[in-house]
């Protein structure tokens, strides 16, 4: 009989574990905040209210990067540590180096194409493969404010314009358009990003206009030229192995809150997006809006190099032609 009744109590046990809410930990970067133009910690926002709302599952968010830098919640996350975070393509590109095709400058003329490319098959083929490699799976992909612009000490209108300048970027891809328009890259860290234009330590940099505005840029930088050279994207990733041993409901649950999150941000983002660029030129900042002949400038000298160098440090070099091709197939 005692036997039986402990028997008993385990299985009660177990089953009640079985039936515990899963709890899903997200580590983003910025603080938390009340802006409806918040199109990251908004999207993890969303993306909690509809899980909470529609399952057991519970979402905490920790925010302000408490977690650690982006690298390391990246890696947390691929450890089951954490289930997700806010990390962009370049914290991928360390873990998954094909992401950073995606980065080719000058490869999307417009958020249209990004979305046309990565909703369809190759984001689909790339998802899978990054799944199978590194342990995240991709429920979407995201924007932190649509296309990369340089900004600068002095007015850019032309490649001649980049001559000479200090500019801050990150990552060897931003790194080469800047050296082949005759400018000098600095990896400065974000964080001392508005100290070092500020100083003259460096005299341009690159981030979305969102970002720009966001951390005050038009403070220390009075010219932004819209050479939207690069696009802004992260992926909405999971831990696989924590998806996969979810049931089928919920599953179900968590790809349709990661749908609605991600079309959240894909609208706020351009809503941000025309905010800041308001917001610069109200500030003082000048506003440079270069027309197609110029970028198709800036892309005949940014986007050669760059080809080669992903050819030569990308898992699979000929991805590089076939995404390109893709994109000006879907183009035409």
């Amino acid at each position: 009989m005692k036997k039986q009744i402990v028997l008993g109590l385990i299985a009660g046990l177990m089953a009640v574990s079985g039936a515990m809410a899963q709890e899903i930990r997200i580590g983003v970067a910025l603080p938390k905040s009340d802006r409806p133009d918040d199109f990251i910690n908004g999207m993890y926002e969303r993306f909690e209210q509809e899980v909470e709302a529609n399952s057991d599952m519970t979402v905490e968010i920790s925010y302000g990067g408490a977690l650690g830098a982006p690298n390391e919640r990246l890696n947390q996350m691929r450890r089951g540590v954490i289930q997700m975070s806010d990390s962009a393509d370049g914290n991928y590109a360390t873990i998954f180096p094909d992401i950073q095709i995606l980065n080719l400058p000058y490869l999307f003329a417009n958020d249209g194409e990004v979305w046309t490319l990565l909703d369809g098959p190759v984001g689909d083929e790339l998802a899978e493969d990054m799944r199978a490699k590194t342990g995240i799976r991709v429920l979407g992909w995201w924007t932190s404010g649509s296309f990369k612009q340089y900004s600068a000490n002095k007015p850019i209108r032309t490649p001649d314009d980049m001559k000479g300048l200090k500019m801050r970027v990150l990552g060897p891809l931003a790194t080469i358009p800047v050296e082949a328009l005759g400018a000098s890259p600095a990896p400065i860290s974000f964080a001392e990003l508005y100290t070092a234009l500020r100083t003259g330590v460096v005299d341009g940099q690159d981030n979305a206009a969102p970002v720009f505005v966001l951390v005050k840029l038009y403070e220390v930088q009075k010219h932004l030229s819209l050479t939207s050279h690069s696009f802004a994207l992260g992926a909405f990733g999971i831990n696989d192995a924590f998806y996969s041993g979810l049931d089928a409901d919920k599953k179900k649950v968590i790809d349709e809150a990661a749908a609605k999150a991600i079309a959240f941000n894909r609208e706020a983002s351009l809503n941000a997006l025309a905010s800041a660029l308001k917001t610069a030129g109200d500030n003082g900042t000048e506003v440079i809006d270069l027309d197609q002949a110029a970028r198709d400038a800036f892309k005949a000298i940014a986007q050669p190099p760059a080809i080669e160098w992903l050819k030569e440090n990308v898992d699979t070099p000929e991805r590089v032609d076939a995404i390109v091709k893709a994109v000006e197939e879907a183009r035409n």
